[in-house]
């Protein structure tokens, strides 16, 4: 998707059944999934492993969602922060999950194209769902967070 600060590649990967027709592809709305923003959240890892290996598998589940869907993900937001270390932070010592709003191509390029890619996805096909997946330093076992209806 882009080169980091450090020059390492943000890798995105695109799973559906691309067997189907250009048509039946195009038709299909999108799920757009990301994970390890935070270096630190490395059970992140864990759990985009395993929903990458289902989601190729021939479950008939797995291959229904192939069906019907066109699966973006972006397994590591946060590549160089994962490779020097860091806990929360990129190379440029930021949050890269607090830059959204207005992000610096220079200091954020990973957020810059994450934002591209989901503009670009929307010319050509609906975004069903967005999921950015992290860990928790005290949460246990399985929660989510979410936006109220009105994005508050």
């Amino acid at each position: 998707m882009c080169r980091t600060i450090a020059g390492n590649n943000l890798q995105m990967l695109i799973i559906t059944n691309f067997q189907s027709s250009q048509d039946n592809i195009a038709r299909r709305k999108c799920v757009i999934l990301t994970g390890r923003v935070h270096p630190g959240e490395s059970n992140c890892s864990y759990v985009m492993e395993g929903l990458l290996q289902f989601l190729v598998s021939n479950e008939d589940v797995a291959k229904t969602l192939r069906e019907r869907f066109v699966f973006k993900i972006v397994p590591m937001l946060n590549p160089d922060g994962v490779i020097i270390g860091n806990y929360r932070c990129s190379l440029s010592s930021h949050d890269l999950n607090r830059q959204y709003l207005s992000p610096s191509v220079k200091l954020f390029p990973e957020i810059n194209a994450i934002k591209l890619m989901m503009r670009k996805t929307l010319e050509c096909r609906k975004i069903e769902l967005y999921c950015d997946f992290h860990g928790h330093s005290r949460q246990k076992d399985t929660f989510v967070y979410g936006c109220t209806a009105h994005g508050n």
